[in-house]
């Protein structure tokens, strides 16, 4: 082909026809800055259709994480609930019987708070979008930023569960509830054993000693031990209380970001 052009360019000199080898010139600049917008184009076209798959591909896996989270935090509340209403058990039985009296039922509800779940943060394709930058790669600008904001909710709310486990469960409460209550003798509720089968393989040894609950009781009912365990009862409430309330709040977040996620996949 350029051999062609050059023949046609030597014999227009060749016969001193400058004008037409000006003009004849002139359009093969032309036809070449043709030539390479269109090889542009089509590089663009490509490079656009390549960053178009690998969204969809990302955008594919953080739906899936977030199902995955939803379904984390659908776990979560619900152990949560177990907490709450075990407390609230422990509370009204002392109401009504003036004190820690009749506790057979009591002792594994009051075994149950010493029980608390780590937080984990399913969202790693999220994660590895942001710490490599290509959380850019996301064209929807709502959906972006909704992106990331979701992700600092979950790195804060993880930090702060991290933090009430060891410092205000693991440290403050839980001592103080084994020591005092039968733990050996009753073990878990049904309810939170059931719980645990989902995920553990579990095995609970009891002890067979009726005297260790009676001691338990007479330790309970104490003017001391009854004010500081009735608090400590209180306190896991509220905390178990507070700890559904992030959980529900970052499930809302998850599924309406899912909804958009969905959506975005969509249009693709």
């Amino acid at each position: 082909m350029i051999k062609f052009f050059r023949k046609i360019r030597q014999k227009l000199l060749t016969e001193n026809k400058f004008s037409k080898y000006l003009i004849y010139a002139i359009g093969e600049i032309i036809l070449v800055v043709i030539g390479i917008l269109i090889a542009l184009s089509i590089n663009n076209w490509n490079e656009n259709n390549k960053l178009i798959k690998q969204e969809l591909t990302y955008l594919q896996n953080l739906r899936d994480d977030l199902k995955a989270q939803i379904d984390l935090l659908d776990i979560y509340i619900a152990c949560e609930d177990i907490i709450i209403t075990q407390s609230s058990d422990v509370v009204k039985h002392y109401e009504i019987n003036d004190g820690f009296h009749n506790m057979d039922s009591i002792f594994p509800k009051l075994n149950d708070l010493t029980i608390r779940w780590t937080f984990s943060n399913a969202n790693t394709t999220l994660m590895e979008m942001i710490n490599l930058g290509q959380i850019n790669i996301i064209q929807n600008k709502t959906l972006k930023a909704e992106l990331v904001a979701f992700n600092q909710n979950i790195e804060i709310f993880s930090k702060n569960t991290q933090n009430n486990n060891t410092n205000l469960i693991d440290n403050l409460t839980v001592p103080n509830l084994i020591i005092r209550n039968a733990y050996a003798t009753h073990g878990y509720s049904v309810r939170m054993t059931d719980m645990f089968k989902k995920f553990y393989l579990f095995d609970f040894v009891r002890v067979k000693d009726d005297e260790l609950a009676k001691i338990s009781t007479k330790i309970l009912n104490e003017p001391k031990e009854r004010l500081e365990l009735i608090n400590k009862v209180a306190f896991r409430n509220t905390m178990a209380s507070m700890q559904k309330k992030g959980n529900q709040s970052l499930k809302n977040l998850a599924e309406q970001i899912l909804l958009n996620v969905n959506s975005e996949i969509d249009r693709k």
